[in-house]
Parts: structure tokens; sequence; C-alpha cells
């Protein structure tokens, strides 16, 4: 039984967001390193550089530290989360964070994909709605209305 648990587990889908706005990739990406804290949350501890890592504090107190596993320019950020509390948010620690960013000739389409925030965690559902908000909403409106 525990064989076939493992292999419906394989085909769980992980957190998905796609997103088309009308500024450009460079753009895009100075909001996902400098602008964090204009749309997602209080920025502190940072370097934003491949091995480099921030924390990210919400006014609940919630926070979770990431390593930069991947940083190329206007196109691709990946991050680990490698810390967390309270104990809600040590579900996400080991989670991957994806950041593509396609440049559209001064559109871009971004691309989030949140490898462990699948439906079979307990934080899923507050997580992946709070997610569509921000990355819907916040990014979104910081993106092309911030100007």
């Amino acid at each position: 039984m525990s064989s076939n648990i493992k292999q419906i587990d394989r085909h769980i889908k992980n957190y998905k967001k796609q997103l088309k706005v009308n500024v450009s990739s460079k753009q895009v990406f100075c909001a996902l390193n400098e602008g964090l804290h204009s749309w997602w949350g209080k920025i502190s501890n940072s370097e934003f550089k491949a091995g480099g890592q921030f924390t990210i504090q919400f006014e609940n107190d919630y926070w979770w530290t990431f390593k930069i596993i991947e940083y190329t320019p206007n196109q691709e950020l990946v991050w680990k989360c490698i810390d967390g509390e309270p104990d809600f948010n040590k579900e996400w620690i080991g989670h991957v964070l994806h950041w593509e960013i396609e440049d559209l000739n001064g559109k871009s389409l971004i691309n989030f994909n949140q490898v462990g925030l699948t439906p079979n965690i307990d934080c899923y559902e507050v997580c992946s709605t709070t997610w569509d908000r921000f990355i819907t909403n916040s990014l979104k409106n910081y993106l092309e209305v911030k100007k």
C-alpha cells in the first residue's frame, strides 16, 4: 500500500501561478529582489545574488529565510527555504520557489512554482490562496501601478 501512496504523491501538483505584466523583464527581476518589501513583506539580512540569502517577515510575525540557489538577471530566480517560524511555517523548510521571467517585447510573462507546496500539506489552502493574492494583486499592482 505504501508504494501506491508514493506513486500517487509523485502526481500531486505543486503550486504554480502564471502572470503577464506590462513591464520589462528587468523591472520584474528588480521586484523579485530589492523590491520584495514593496509587495510581499519586510526584508532583512538580504544579499541578492547566487549563494546569498534573505529573510522575509510579515505583520503576524511569521517569517522565512531563503537561500538564493539560482540568480540569472532578468530571467530566473530559485530560492530554497532554509528556516521559518512559527511551527506553521516549518512545512516550507526545504521547499524550492522558482521564478521564471520571459521577455515579451517590453512586457513579461512570469511563471512561479513552489516545489513542495502541494494539496497534501496542512498550509496548502492558506498558502496557495495567499500566493494568488500576492502574485495577481500585490505584485501586479506594484509593477504596473507604482510608476
